[in-house]
């Protein structure tokens, strides 16, 4: 299985920071862009499982930037982060961009990662699953295929 790769995407690059200097010794691939759009361009040259966005950014809202990311790219897991409680913006972000999770500023560290783990754990049980039901349909397929060769025997 390939490595996570997680997007965090947030106008501050001190967040930016913070969040790639909390998870630099877990298992991921971190990418960090300074805005949607700059988030929108490493999506397409890359492979991403999850975004973290901040929901207030110039130009582009997370909510906006999420809305992209899951017409684009819908197998992506998307969050979104901010620290103002604005509760219609939240309301706007879950219902356009499909996100599975929001996380308060100032974030809880031990929270922002078992939601990440969990989420990756999420990404692993569906490939297992994916890779059983495919070993079926290729042992279903070669029974079939020993009977037809009997068969022409």
């Amino acid at each position: 299985m390939d490595n996570t790769t997680i997007l965090f995407v947030d106008d501050e690059l001190s967040i930016l920071s913070t969040l790639k200097r909390l998870l630099r010794r877990e298992p991921y691939d971190i990418l960090t862009a300074e805005s949607g759009q700059q988030g929108l361009d490493i999506l397409a040259e890359n492979s991403v499982n999850i975004v973290i966005s901040d929901m207030r950014m110039p130009h582009m809202s997370g909510a906006e930037f999420l809305h992209q990311v899951k017409q684009h790219y819908p197998h992506t897991k998307r969050i979104i982060m901010s620290g103002y409680a604005d509760i219609e913006a939240v309301v706007d972000a879950v219902n356009k961009g499909g996100i599975c999770h929001f996380i308060s500023k100032p974030w809880d560290n031990d929270e922002l990662k078992t939601i990440i783990c969990d989420l990756v754990a999420d990404k692993q049980n569906q490939e297992s699953q994916q890779i059983q039901t495919l070993q079926t349909i290729i042992r279903e397929q070669q029974q079939e295929i020993n009977s037809l060769k009997s068969a022409l025997k």
